[in-house]
């Protein structure tokens, strides 16, 4: 086992440092990469060694399988939609260097990352979905939210789409309360030739079960409760407890993951209002932001996948930490910037105060709350999210004022086009005599 070499990717994700630290105790020598400098999971002492992506394309995954073969790499992990796509592309090169690719393949891929195909397994399989339609055409979004009703929400069919040179990025989920604002908001949200989800909006909690597939058979399943999402209208979650297995979701899982002969590993997630059917909101085909809790709670999904990938004899157990609490930090501070920036426009649902955002942060948490980033043994991840975090703002902050200077220029650049076509051709010209040098 101790020469069995891992190469991490997306190591500022949450997901990677959870994958490097796991791993290596588990006898694996880790390497990580990343398109950010001093990415998270490299300031853990349990990372050997790290590659910076210049950028997440063909070319740079190319540099970057050379860099793992000369390190004797033997199992490269992707952990985002964006690296899975990447590496997939190029399977065969990988194997051919004798490295497994931790991801699923083709079709199976895909039906998990387009939510269109991800419904439509899922109406097949009888398992409950949001009242949904996947338009071709503006014309169609339109009828769809007509049948649907207002409010409705506008999905992207991907988080990241793959146009074969690059990715378009999903504008995520938008809330659309009257056809006034239907059509703006629907091609934000068009990627290429892909319209958006329409969909009805449904109540309830955002729950998640979690497993590893061998070719369609569950190894272990896990769940946790969203006790607080970064974003307070629905995302991944900044604190979470792990709890037993609800059957109610777990049915509905297990027959979607079979019926996709899936491989690796998976988080199903539900929106649960307490009574009827759970509504499934997405498959993500890979490991999952809150991935820490699971380990610490005993399922430990990156050995079980990696293990399985490599060859090695898979030992698996029941978790044993139900009821673990485990905090992002730097999450709650970024739910915190939005709750600052105020209901999303058309959300139809509750959202926190000032005065409650103020108060998760600072305030005092669930008891044996436990820290993310921070472990006795690696301590320096602590640091490490905080150095990111604002880094990210500030470039996010950078990327707005660019933005905003951009469309400044148009709108100056137009009121000089119109004024002038008001006004005529200057004095000179119009007089018929030459400009002055």
């Amino acid at each position: 086992m101790s020469t069995r070499r891992v190469l991490v990717l997306d190591a500022h994700t949450t997901q990677a440092l959870a994958c490097v630290r796991s791993l290596a105790r588990a006898g694996y020598v880790v390497f990580v990469a990343s398109s950010r400098r001093w990415a998270l999971a490299s300031w853990s002492r349990y990372c050997r060694d790290r590659f910076h992506l210049e950028s997440e394309s063909v070319g740079e995954f190319a540099a970057l399988r050379k860099w793992a073969r000369e390190r004797g790499v033997s199992v490269v992990l992707p952990l985002t939609e964006r690296s899975c796509v990447l590496c997939n592309a190029a399977r065969s090169e990988w194997e051919a260097e004798g490295v497994a690719v931790g991801c699923e393949t083709g079709d199976a891929l895909l039906s998990t990352f387009d939510k269109a195909r991800t419904m439509a397994l899922a109406a097949d399989c009888g398992v409950a979905i949001p009242p949904t339609r996947a338009p071709a055409s503006f014309e169609e979004c339109l009828a769809a939210a007509r049948e649907i009703g207002f409010p409705c929400v506008i999905k992207s069919r991907f988080s990241h789409y793959w146009t074969g040179s690059g990715f378009v990025e999903g504008g995520g989920t938008s809330y659309v309360s009257d056809e006034g604002e239907l059509e703006e908001i629907c091609r934000a949200h068009r990627q290429g030739d892909a319209w958006p989800l329409v969909q009805g909006f449904v109540e309830g909690a955002g729950k998640g079960i979690f497993t590893v597939c061998d070719r369609g058979q569950p190894l272990m399943w896990f769940a946790h409760e969203r006790l607080r999402d970064v974003r307070p209208s629905g995302s991944g979650s900044s604190l979470r407890r792990s709890i037993p297995v609800d059957a109610r979701m777990l049915a509905p899982a297990e027959k979607l993951l079979r019926a996709m002969r899936w491989h690796g590993p998976a988080m199903v997630e539900f929106r649960d209002a307490g009574h009827g059917d759970p509504c499934l909101m997405e498959i993500n085909g890979r490991f999952w932001g809150s991935l820490e809790l699971a380990v610490r709670s005993g399922a430990d999904f990156p050995r079980i996948w990696t293990d399985l990938l490599s060859g090695e004899p898979v030992s698996v157990s029941a978790p044993a930490g139900m009821g673990t609490t485990v905090r992002w930090l730097w999450g709650d501070v970024k739910r915190l910037l939005y709750i600052m920036a105020g209901t999303p426009s058309g959300y139809p649902g509750t959202y926190p105060t000032l005065a409650q955002g103020l108060a998760e942060v600072f305030g005092p948490q669930p008891p044996g709350t436990q820290l993310e980033c921070w472990r006795p043994d690696d301590r320096w991840p602590a640091v490490g999210e905080w150095i990111q975090g604002i880094g990210e703002l500030g470039a996010g902050a950078m990327r707005s004022f660019r933005l905003r200077g951009r469309r400044r220029s148009r709108r100056a650049d137009v009121g000089v086009r119109t004024t002038a076509k008001s006004l005529g051709p200057p004095p000179a010209l119009a007089a018929g005599t030459r400009p002055r040098p």
